[in-house]
């Protein structure tokens, strides 16, 4: 596959981290109404969405490149125009909508709940703090920054893949578990170092190291990676449905055994845990498999061709669906609230369909918009 060109699995992948991420932020929903299998299901298994975005983000800036110098092709023009481009796509879009979110806020929470006042707008901006979402843009800026960093890395994986993968799996896992447990007293620290330490998980690109170069390795190699993923079809099947259930499993231990709340298991076993970053690199096998699959079977059944144009669907809204489900969630959630209407197993479905068909519709209705007013877009998108 030449870069550049459109990728179908890879979009269809984005179609599946937005209902992944989407399912996260309705979990809060699951935790009123008390249901484990349910809560679990949107909060745990949901987690491996923010990462597969990393994932993406890798695959995308090496596809087409050359395994011989792993040269991404952004930067082929030099860092300084590539960082440029990056800064007008990414963050430009991110200033924006974090200012529309604080502007959200302070018009329905009570007066001098949000602040723009310079230095107070600076931090909240440096760590993605304008709503519970941004941050990841804010972690995806600085993976852009360091790329000539991973770049080198990567040159370094496609020596040996395998043993470098291993050992780079070794050192996520050590890190993550690092820095979500330092044990550290930082009390007696400047009030600068201590909001670095508290908002570390909203800006370290390291976090998602091994998922970045193992999406950038994918890139590479994209037919031979292909051709493993459809030979070894039932193992890849088999580490899902083994990290799925450790996964499961662990919670289950915690909420039966040790009196873990339903949010204790969420801020426990997420993403950067150990039992979270095996379950993310097998959904992230399970699913590539099955999209390859299914890029065959479409052709041979009409339901599958559904399913495949809904995620087509999906992936190309996925951006703007990204940005604007919070807005969604919260009016649906204040909606609940306002008539006491007590969350129950079925009725938190039924919020996780309204929430995506909400935000498919308002991405219509906006992409719609910008392609009329190329400003709006430049500025909503980063892409006129």
């Amino acid at each position: 596959m030449k870069s550049g060109e459109r990728d179908q699995v890879i979009e269809q992948l984005r179609g599946l981290c937005l209902l992944g991420v989407v399912a996260i932020h309705v979990g809060s929903l699951a935790a009123e109404a008390g249901n484990f299998s349910l809560y679990v299901l949107l909060e745990v298994l949901s987690r491996y969405s923010v990462p597969a975005f990393f994932f993406i983000s890798g695959y995308g800036l090496f596809c087409g490149a050359s395994p011989l110098t792993a040269e991404a092709s952004s930067l082929r023009g030099g860092y300084l125009p590539y960082l440029k481009k990056r800064l007008v796509h990414c963050g430009l879009p991110y200033v924006v909508w974090s200012l529309l979110y604080l502007a959200y806020f302070g018009a329905i929470l009570p007066p001098g709940s949000v602040s723009f006042a310079p230095k107070q707008l600076a931090f909240v901006l440096f760590f993605g703090l304008a709503c519970y979402h941004l941050y990841f843009m804010v972690i995806l800026l600085w993976s852009y920054a360091l790329l000539p960093l991973w770049q080198r890395l990567l040159q370094l994986l496609c020596r040996r893949p395998g043993l470098g993968l291993a050992l780079l799996f070794l050192f996520q896992l050590a890190f993550n578990f690092w820095t979500c447990h330092p044990h550290l007293d930082t009390s007696n620290w400047p009030l600068w170092a201590q909001n670095f330490f508290l908002y570390r998980l909203n800006y370290l690109p390291l976090h998602y190291l091994f998922v970045f170069l193992l999406g950038a390795l994918g890139g590479l190699y994209r037919e031979k990676a292909a051709a493993l993923l459809r030979r070894y079809a039932a193992a890849v099947l088999l580490f899902f449905a083994a990290a799925a259930g450790w996964d499961v499993y662990s919670c289950y231990g915690s909420f039966t055994l040790d009196g873990y709340t339903l949010t204790e298991l969420a801020n426990t076993y997420h993403q950067l845990s150990p039992q979270g970053l095996v379950y993310t690199a097998a959904s992230l096998l399970c699913f590539c498999l099955l999209l390859l699959l299914l890029e065959k079977a479409q052709k041979k059944s009409r339901p599958l061709a559904l399913l495949s144009r809904s995620l087509d669907v999906l992936g190309s809204y996925s951006l703007f669906i990204y940005l604007l489900h919070p807005l969604v969630l919260d009016r649906l959630t204040s909606f609940l609230h306002h008539f006491s209407i007590v969350p129950t197993v079925k009725k938190v479905c039924l919020a996780y369909c309204i929430v995506v068909a909400g935000s498919l519709l308002l991405s219509w209705l906006l992409s719609r918009l910008c392609r009329q007013v190329k400003l709006l877009s430049l500025f909503l998108t980063g892409r006129k």
